[in-house]
Formats: C-alpha cells, structure tokens, sequence
C-alpha cells in the first residue's frame, strides 16, 4: 500500500509541476510602494465588489503571482497600503498563462506598465492614451465647474470636453476593432457599448461567432437585438406609464399631435442629463410652434426627486415614468443602457436615435422642413 502511494505521489508532483509549466508567472513593481504593503489578485465585480484570488506581501519593491489560468480572463492588480487604508492602485490586465511583468506606479495619473503578451501591451499603450484625455478633461472640468466661470467659458468648456468625449470614443472603438476576437476587446466593447453608438456596436458584434470562448458579450447581444427592433428605419413601440399627477400617458397619446416627436430617456440623479437638459430645452423653445414636442421617460426611482427635477429644469413637456430605475419598462422596449438617451420619431417611423447638442437641433429642423 505504502509503494502504491509513493507511485500516486510521484504522479501528483508531475501533476504539479506540468501545470506550472503551463500556468501564469506575474512578476511586478512597485515605484513608491513599502516593503510590507499587500498586492492582491482579484477579480472585480460592479465596480466595487471584489473577489481576491491571491495576496501576496511585497518585498525589495518586488511581488510575485503564480497558477494556471483555464482561458484568458480580466483581473485586476490592486496595490494596498499598509500605512494608509485610503490609498490604492487598481491595475485591469489580461490574466493569460504566460509570463507577465507588471510596473506600478502608486502615484496617482501614472499609468502601470504591463508587458509579455500582445494583449497586455496593447491595453498598456492604451491605458496611457486613456490617462492623456484624461489629465485634460479635469483642467476642463476645472473651468466649467467654476462658479465665476463667465458663460463664454463655459461654453467654451463645455466644447473641449465633447470633443476629449469624441477622442476617447474613437480611442476605443480602434482598441475594440483591433481585439475584436480576445477578451480585453470584447470586454471594453461590453463596457463602453452605450457610448460608442448603435452600428459600431453592431459591426463589432456581427465580427464575433456566438460559440467564442468568452460570454462577456451574451448580454450585449440580447440587448442589441432589442435595439435592432426600434432601430432607425423601424416603427416605433408604444411605452406607457403614469405622469407626476398620477395619470395614465402613453407615447401614442401625444404623437398624433407632432409633426416630430422625441422620446427623452433620463433620471433626475443624472449628471449628464442635466448637463444636457439645456440644450433639449432650448430645441423645445424655438421648435414647439412648428410641431417638435417631447415626451420624457424618467429612469427615477423617487417620486419627489423626479418632479422637483421636472421644475428645476424647467422642462414644459409631457413626462412619464414607472419609478423603477433601471427597471424602466420603457427603457428596455427601446434597450436603453445608458442615458441620456432620445429618439426621434417622424409619421411613425424612428428617423434617428441619441443626438445631443447642436446635432440635435439640426436634425429636428430638417425633419421639420422635411
């Protein structure tokens, strides 16, 4: 019995030593970090929950991570201070059985330094990107959150920053284009989906087989194939609930009165809504008299927050909602992940989706003079 388990204990080393050689090697930096602080590997849930797969202590600066990876995944490198529970560096990589050097850098607006695998450089060179748009936009921020801002500054601002939006929704979709077919692409197209526009997204979902090796796009899908039923050229879906006096209001209730009719996605906790609310309302003003009219669909959850909202805002249209946030019944008819979102509806068909500013305006007024 005894010769029959050394013989098993054998195997099991082989075992072992087989699937290192087969596995992943992470060796990092670093830059600022005390010997003593934690590096954990983890997976990231919703942002904020975390699942720690392995921890190690760092040493001389230095920290390894060894195993075997069943298939490419995202994970994370999070660098913790034992000095200060506040401060953190969180790294996104591709977790890959390979050999990986990792760089941190604990200072803030540094980017970490991946390197070993095509994909991880890739994400390098553009998380580096990332963090040049970055820098500029908090210097725009700084302008347009300035209470004595005058408002040519702001407007001003305000134009910097759709522009750095453009530069990083291009960045994106040349980084999504080009890793398509791996797992860092496909979850950046899954992450950023709802600001890269509906036919991006489509062309880069036709390029994936439905078999691939990763899941992270099955929900995409699903609700782009809710999308391709009121994409443009499709005849519009009806969405009806209760208005702030607690009547009963559909989209077809007001359409029959519109020569164009916009449908306006948005939630009174929205930063970028009411950014945007300005420019919906000024198209509202100067188009109402030649039959443009809107609808809005609140995302809220509270009753009081969504009609002080409708007030502040000054918003004239009509507007429904079933307080059921990202719930919203409507939203997902139209398969909105991402506000503000509109659609604009002319005799009945969708003639365009998701404009904002300017475009909008220009839109609604070729519509009209249609």
């Amino acid at each position: 019995m005894k010769k029959l388990l050394s013989f098993a204990a054998i195997a099991l080393l082989m075992c072992v030593a087989a699937c290192k050689n087969g596995g992943y090697k992470i060796t990092g930096t670093a830059t600022g970090a005390e010997d003593g602080d934690t590096v954990i590997l983890a997976d990231v849930h919703n942002m904020f929950e975390i699942d720690t797969i392995q921890t190690v202590v760092i040493k001389n600066g230095r920290f390894v991570f060894e195993g075997v990876q069943d298939s490419a995944v995202m994970r994370y490198v999070i660098w913790r201070s034992t000095a200060d529970a506040d401060l953190a560096v969180a790294t996104q990589f591709v977790l890959e059985n390979a050999d990986i050097s990792i760089k941190l850098d604990t200072a803030q607006n540094v980017a970490a330094e991946i390197s070993g695998t095509p994909v991880n450089e890739a994400l390098t060179a553009l998380s580096q990107k990332e963090l040049e748009i970055n820098v500029k936009a908090q210097d725009v921020l700084a302008v347009f959150n300035d209470p004595e801002a005058t408002d040519e500054a702001r407007a001003n601002a305000e134009q910097l920053l759709n522009g750095l939006q453009d530069e990083i929704s291009e960045l994106y979709k040349t980084f999504i284009t080009e890793n398509i077919q791996n797992v860092a692409g496909q979850t950046y197209l899954a992450g950023y989906a709802g600001m890269l526009g509906d036919e991006f997204v489509m062309e880069q979902l036709a390029a994936v087989a439905e078999d691939n090796p990763y899941h992270i796009l099955d929900k995409v899908r699903e609700i782009y194939d809710v999308k391709a039923q009121t994409a443009v050229g499709q005849r519009y879906k009806d969405i009806k609930a209760n208005t702030p006096e607690g009547a009963e209001l559909a989209v077809s209730d007001v359409i029959d009165g519109a020569k164009v009719l916009m449908i306006d996605f948005w939630a009174s906790w929205c930063g970028p809504c009411r950014a945007e609310m300005p420019h919906v309302k000024a198209a509202y003003d100067k188009f109402h008299a030649q039959g443009f009219d809107i609808i809005g669909v609140s995302l809220d959850q509270d009753a009081n927050d969504w009609k002080q909202a409708i007030a502040d805002l000054g918003m004239a249209w009509p507007q429904i909602s079933d307080l059921k946030g990202w719930e919203c019944e409507g939203a997902d008819i139209y398969g909105v992940r991402s506000i503000p979102a509109t659609v604009l509806i002319k005799d009945g068909i969708i003639v365009a989706r998701d404009l904002r500013g300017d475009k909008l305006a220009e839109k609604i007024e070729e519509l009209l003079n249609d």
